[in-house]
């Protein structure tokens, strides 16, 4: 008998929607609060509006992930209609997501939890992998050791627009935040094995940081599997966006650069103006 498998996600990683619609991708909503509100990331909420909070307000909207018992409700769902569950999760050194699906599919026969490794669009290349072979009738084993294998390879940078939204979550602290705001800088930080590290920091003048950060990250990078190259943002103009487009080509020669609006969990750490650089290595 065929397997019948479904990939699904939290949403503390972004996926293109069209990919999603493609291959029946299901998304795990993570919790969004804004102050004494809280509400699902499950289209009911806008990134525009985390902005718009934060803007009027001053002050951050957070994350938490689902509970165990939405999990488990989530998970109940797929195994009830007969099909193998492949869940890519959240970095679990960012993110309790992770532990919590896991606790969650102690209950299943046939639910495998992957940890990315990555954050929001650091996700994108091992969902989408993860439901190609699943369409390509792969077993879900195979499919989940190569996915394991692979967010081991996948690297990923982000520019961040505005540092207001990020000393809160720990990867800047407040001290550094304040002196970077003294400056007109702006930081970049990488996720090396699940972790965030503050890298480079660059001019407040976005359009000008971007291609730079562009250079910075992809000169040095090796060993590049060039068939695709992952391009978010959380509210960047078209403007910006080309030009990064035209700088990743230029520089990598990607055969793909796939540009997307990232989704509210990622507004919520990154805020308004910041951009995530995300791709493969090639196995060794």
């Amino acid at each position: 008998m065929e397997e019948k498998i479904v990939v699904t996600y939290d949403s503390g990683l972004d996926v293109d929607p069209e990919v999603v619609k493609k291959y029946g991708i299901k998304k795990l909503p993570v919790i969004i609060k804004l102050g004494v509100n809280e509400t699902l990331d499950d289209g009911s909420i806008e990134p525009d509006e985390i902005i718009e909070y934060f803007n009027q307000e001053n002050d951050l909207a957070v994350t938490a992930p689902p509970t165990v018992q939405d999990i488990f409700r989530f998970f109940t769902k797929f195994a009830h209609m007969g099909y193998t569950v492949i869940h890519i999760s959240t970095s679990s050194k960012l993110s309790s997501a992770f532990e919590y699906a896991q606790s969650a599919a102690e209950s299943f026969n046939k639910i495998h939890i992957i940890d990315s490794k990555a954050y929001s669009i650091g996700g994108m290349p091992i969902i989408m992998k993860a439901a190609q072979m699943a369409e390509e009738g792969r077993r879900s084993e195979e499919i989940v050791e190569y996915c394991t294998n692979l967010a081991n390879r996948v690297k990923m940078h982000v520019l961040i627009g505005n540092v207001k939204y990020v000393h809160t979550s720990g990867q800047i602290s407040l001290g550094k935040n304040a002196l970077l705001s003294m400056l007109g800088r702006i930081p970049s930080v990488s996720i090396e094995d699940g972790y965030f590290y503050v890298k480079k920091n660059y001019s407040s003048n976005l359009e000008k940081a971007a291609v730079k950060f562009i250079d910075d990250i992809l000169k040095d990078a090796r060993g590049l599997d060039r068939s695709h190259f992952y391009l978010g943002h959380t509210g960047v103009s078209n403007y910006v966006l080309e030009d990064c487009r035209k700088e990743v080509k230029q520089v990598s020669d990607f055969d793909n650069v796939v540009t997307m609006r990232c989704g509210c969990s990622t507004t919520t750490h990154y805020g308004d103006g910041s951009l995530l650089l995300a791709w493969v290595e090639k196995e060794a």
